[in-house]
């Protein structure tokens, strides 16, 4: 009997975490993240079709761009791909990219979730939940 109590507090533990893991990343629908900013203060936009040109760097198989920033300097950069073989493709270089973009004094942030890479101070990640 103390056996399975102590697997099913374990378990319980273990999906808890998965959550926690999960709620960190920014909305998985563009149009959700940019309205989330909006909602929390930040001024944001959402780049796809020919608006994206200005990210070439992120890769042939971007689907929409979202970036958002407030008059505090927090900033976000939320890139969604058409899958997640095209994020993985191009995980390496969009890191490289966020450290060179990196304020020493922020909290800064680069993750990867399924189709979406995201980057910017964690206080703007959470606002884009």
């Amino acid at each position: 009997m103390k056996k399975s109590i102590k697997l099913i507090a374990l378990a319980l533990v273990a999906v808890m975490m998965c959550a926690l893991l999960v709620a960190c990343a920014p909305a998985k629908d563009p149009a959700d993240a940019k309205a989330a900013l909006e909602e929390n203060g930040y001024t944001a936009v959402k780049f796809e079709g020919l608006g994206l040109l200005a990210y070439v760097w992120a890769g042939d198989d971007v689907e929409t761009v979202v970036t958002g920033v407030n008059g505090d300097g927090e900033n976000v950069t939320i890139i969604y791909y058409e899958d997640n073989e095209a994020a993985n493709d191009a995980w390496e270089d969009i890191q490289e990219y966020a450290e060179g973009e990196k304020d020493e004094e922020s909290d800064w942030v680069c993750k990867k979730s399924g189709n979406m890479i995201y980057f910017g101070t964690s206080a703007a990640v959470k606002a884009a939940k």
